[in-house]
Formats: C-alpha cells, structure tokens, sequence
C-alpha cells in the first residue's frame, strides 16, 4: 500500500506540475498574442494642415490676412502648414481653377476676400475677426493649433521625377477632369496670357519651360475605421517678392476619387503639373522656385484630412 501510495502521489505531482506548467504557457502564450495586437495598433502621424487663402489684388484688408499668415507660415514648418493664395476674379494672379475652387467651396453663399480656409471647410474666417492686426493673427493661429492636435488618420507619400516623355504646354493627360470636375473655357485664355507673358517689354521673345516633372505616391489609411468620400489632389503654384505672392497657385491638379479605404489599405495617384517657369528669375538669375503640395479631401464635407508639401 505504501508503495502504491507513493506511486499515486509521484503521479499527482506530476499532473500537477504539468497543469503548472501548461498553465505557464499558456499565460505567456496569450501575453505573445497581446504584444502581437499592440504592434499592429493604428499608426500615429502629425497632421499637417492645408490653409487656403484666397485673396484679390486691391483688396482694402486682405494685406492684413496675408501679413499674418504668410508670418505664421514662417513661424510653423512645412511638416506642420502649408499656406497656399489663390488669386481671384481676373486680378492677374488668378487661374480658371482658383476661381473655380472657390465657387466649389462657397456655391451660393456669401464671397468676398479674404477668405480664410484652414483644412477646407474645417474652419472658415469670411473676412476679418477683427480691424487690428494682433487680433487676426491670435485667431488663425488658434484654430491652426487646434487642427494640428487631431490625429491624422492618412498618411501621404509622395516623390517628384523628371517626365520621360514631356508634355506641350496645356496638355494634360487623356481621361483627366480640370479640378471640382468642371471644364473651364477660361483655360485656353489663360494660355494665351501666359504667351504674351512670353514676350519682354520690348517685344523680344523671354525663353519659358515647361515643369514636366511627374509627382506620384500613395495615400495610406492608417486608422483603424473605413475611410470614404476621400479625394486625391494637389497644386502647384510659384514664389513672389509682394505680400499675397508668397505661395501664389498656378495650377490645381484633377480630383482623384478614391474607392473606399479599409483600414491599412492604400491609394496610388499620379498627377503632372501643368505650369511654365522661366528658365532664370529675374533676381539674381536664379531658377524660379515652384512649390508642390499633395493633399486629400473629403468630397461631402469638403474637410481636407491631410497634406503634404514635396520638396
């Protein structure tokens, strides 16, 4: 009996360190699969917000809208803001596509300038918070801190390259929409300005070429929600030495739709800008500077999600 006792008792002991151990494992097995689900969590991505002015040149007060965001501009990274000035209603700075731009956002409401649009519709300031220049500049500044402390849930990747094959200047192209999906006649004019810009005060022929480069990337959801409703867009615009001139648009790429994104899911898009740079500034000889930004738009709300300025 002894014997047989102690053999009982060896395997109940045994049973028991194995029920343990199994226990062990089984525990460090779970803590795996919850260290397995904590690194495919939703990735974090710092927002960067798009502001859209849109401006007119003889404008009484949009000196004071674009003194305090071209300042707040140089105050913030482009990682951080993008500022952007679209010109309107024929001032000679504007294009087809500033104007239509504007109407997509404003349809029958109330316009005039400065008009102040921080991530799209997100936040407007329809004219002026106030008559001193202090007190605009608090305000813009508030709400772009504000936009900055929401979550980005895309990220864009983006990269420009020299077009292989370029392409005629007003050519874009087949298949692609002018921006907002409209057409604008006003195109072919505005070509026809950009040739008599061509031209110096002397009638002699100032040598121009065309940016063919091609810009492409993807549009990443990294949230952990479907995303829909999402466009792909960009603009292109140039540097001037005059408040209002500091990132003047010249060209606003087709609207991309995007198929509903699931979550970890990806866009890819490619535009080609359309717009001509003379060979050499007339400071300093220097190459015109063109700048490039990529952003994605909610085509119901009209909230842009995110952007991307490219170097």
């Amino acid at each position: 009996m002894k014997i047989n006792q102690k053999i009982s008792i060896s395997i109940f002991l045994i049973i028991f360190l194995l029920v343990l151990v199994s226990g062990d494992i089984f525990t460090i097995g779970t803590l795996g699969v919850f260290a397995q689900n904590t690194d495919s969590t939703p990735k974090t991505v710092p927002r960067t917000v798009l502001v859209e002015l849109f401006v007119q040149e003889g404008c009484l007060t949009c000196p004071t809208a674009e003194f305090c965001l071209e300042d707040l501009a140089w105050e913030y990274d482009t990682t951080q803001l993008i500022l952007v000035e679209e010109h309107l209603w024929g001032d000679g700075y504007d294009t087809a596509e500033t104007n239509a731009r504007y109407n997509w956002y404003v349809g029958d409401g109330k316009k005039g300038t400065p008009d102040v649009f921080i991530d799209g519709l997100t936040k407007r300031f329809q004219g002026l918070s106030c008559d001193c220049v202090e007190g605009n500049y608090e305000c813009y500044k508030d709400a772009i801190d504000e936009e900055l402390t929401r979550p980005s849930l895309l990220e864009i990747f983006a990269v420009k390259t020299p077009h292989p094959n370029p392409l005629p200047q007003g050519e874009r192209e087949e298949g692609e929409e002018s921006p907002q999906g409209e057409r604008e006649e006003e195109r072919e004019d505005n070509q026809e300005v950009e040739k008599a810009k061509g031209e110096d005060k002397e009638g002699e022929l100032v040598e121009e070429k065309v940016a063919n480069i091609i810009i492409e990337g993807t549009v990443k959801n990294i949230s952990d929600i479907p995303l829909k409703d999402l466009a792909v867009c960009g603009m292109a615009g140039k540097e001037g030495d005059e408040p209002g001139l500091y990132f003047y648009i010249q060209d606003i790429f087709p609207f991309q739709n995007m198929p509903p994104l699931l979550p970890g899911a990806a866009f890819s898009f490619k535009f080609i800008p359309e717009i001509s740079l003379a060979l050499e500034s007339e400071i300093d000889g220097e190459e015109e500077i063109l700048h490039l930004v990529i952003f994605v738009q909610n085509l119901e709300t009209k909230e842009i999600l995110q952007a991307l300025y490219i170097e």
